[in-house]
Order: structure tokens, then C-alpha cells, then sequence
């Protein structure tokens, strides 16, 4: 699959899920010098040194990069001090006829600016080149976190970087000079439940195609993510109203369900 594409496939989800095999714990992150949003660059030679790094990894049409927004601010002024974050946009990961995926340079800069006023991101934000050589480099998932230490090695990474205790732990661990933690975490259900509030917002403002292919391509993520965003729009009492709905319609399908395992002598009786 290329890395640019045009239109989601459902490819693209299933490498998402996991990591490529072959890095070890510990491997060197590899150079880089990326533009900034804000005109300046960021080397790797910036942090030799000095300290860790955190990178996350987004872009304007990835419902799980919306979902990170408050997780990563609230882990940016916890950790600020100790660790500096990087969020590098890359390829859009659900292009559609509003959005879709930048063919130039600027224009993978212009949708960066416009994610940094979006999501009001307080923190550096670089621009990878168009195919994507950082991401890749770094393995290509779509809304992953890697965690650099002091020496360039790769400390820690996590598939979301909306998965607020898994990234908390693993910072807190780094600033204190000793990552006593597992060197991965591929957790899918938490980070993606979290995510699926976002979908409908997200990919829809991308354009109505980016909808069908979500729609046609993945249609058990995009009745989730149907049900999340009417599960939003709920107030309290229709929460409630919602819950007690569906438990009555649990325990209604429970005892069909046992009256139809019955014995049919009892039935007849």
C-alpha cells in the first residue's frame, strides 16, 4: 500500500493495530531535521544530551489525533519540564474532497497549521517530508507515541496517543531516570473507544467520500462510531432514557432466548 494514498482501505486500519516486528527495545531513533509550523526546525542533535523527547504522530483527518488533544495537553503540563514533546504531522488518514492528501509540501504545512490552532497544541509541531520519511522510519502508524531518551534510543512507544495512564507511566518512569516499564503497549479497546466519539466529526469535515470509505471499507468501525457521536449527543436524562432501554431489551432477548431452550413437555404443560 502507499504510503500517500487517496483513499482509506481498510489495509490501512490493520497495520495500525500493531507494530512491525524487528525493532528492539533500545534502537537508536534515526536522524531527523524537520521544519516547525512556527518557521524554526527541529534536529535530533537539539536533544542529544539533554533530554528525553516525545513524539506523537497525527494529522487533520485522524479522529484518534482529535481524541488526543486533551490527554497530551494534560501530560505536557505535568511533564513539560522533563520531557520535550514533538507532535509531527503526517499523511492524512482519512483524505476526502475537503482535505485530502497534500500533493505539495505546503500544503502538508498549511493543514499542520491549521491542527495546531485546532486542537490549540501548546507544544512543537514539525511538518514530515511527503513520503513520510520520519513516520516510517518509526514504523507508520497513524496516531502512535515514541518516547526518546537523552541518548537517541527509543525508550518506549504506545499505538495511541490517546492512551492517557499508558503514556503517563512511561513519562513519569523516563523522568525519573529509570523507564521501569514494558519497552511497548499495543492496547486497542480502550484507546480506540476513545477515539470513536471523534470519527464522525473528523472524517465528515474531510469530505462526504472520506465517509463512504470508512462506511464501505470498515463498516463495524463506522457503526461504533455512528453510535458514539448519537451516544454524545444525548443529554444526561437521554443517557439514562438510552441505558435503561437497552437493558430492557437485554433481559426481553434473555428470556426469549430461555423460552425457547426450554424442554417443550414444559412448554406444553
Amino acid at each position: 500500500m502507499d504510503y500517500r494514498f487517496d483513499r482509506f482501505r481498510r489495509e490501512q486500519l490493520i497495520q495500525d493495530l500493531s507494530f512491525r516486528a524487528g525493532q528492539e527495545p533500545g534502537w537508536q531513533v534515526p536522524d531527523f531535521d524537520l521544519p516547525t509550523v512556527s518557521g524554526g526546525r527541529v534536529r535530533k542533535a537539539d536533544f542529544m544530551g539533554q533530554r528525553p523527547v516525545l513524539f506523537t504522530f497525527g494529522s487533520l483527518t485522524d479522529p484518534m489525533t482529535a481524541s488526543a488533544d486533551g490527554v497530551l495537553s494534560r501530560l505536557h503540563q505535568e511533564f513539560c519540564e522533563e520531557v520535550a514533546f514533538v507532535t509531527v504531522y503526517v499523511r492524512e488518514a482519512h483524505p476526502g474532497e475537503h482535505i485530502p492528501q497534500p500533493s505539495t509540501f505546503d500544503e502538508k504545512m498549511r493543514n499542520a497549521r491549521v491542527l495546531r490552532a485546532r486542537d490549540g497544541i501548546a507544544w512543537t509541531v514539525a511538518v514530515d517530508d511527503l513520503d513520510g520519511g520520519f513516520h516510517r522510519a518509526l514504523g507508520a502508524n497513524a496516531n502512535a507515541a515514541h518516547l526518546m531518551d537523552a541518548n537517541g534510543n527509543v525508550a518506549f512507544r504506545t499505538l495511541w496517543s490517546n492512551d492517557e495512564r499508558v503514556l503517563r507511566s512511561a513519562l513519569a518512569a523516563i523522568a525519573r531516570g529509570a523507564p521501569e516499564h514494558p519497552f511497548e503497549r499495543e492496547r486497542r479497546v480502550v484507546p480506540m473507544a476513545l477515539g470513536l466519539s471523534r470519527v464522525d466529526e473528523v472524517v465528515r469535515a474531510a469530505g462526504p467520500s472520506a465517509l463512504e470509505d470508512l462506511r464501505r471499507e470498515a463498516p463495524v468501525v463506522y457503526a461504533a462510531a455512528e453510535l458514539a457521536w448519537a451516544w454524545r449527543a444525548l443529554t444526561p436524562l437521554g443517557r439514562l432514557a438510552a441505558v435503561a432501554a437497552g437493558a430492557a431489551v437485554t433481559a426481553g432477548l434473555w428470556a426469549g432466548l430461555r423460552w425457547v431452550l426450554r424442554p417443550a413437555r414444559r412448554r406444553l404443560a
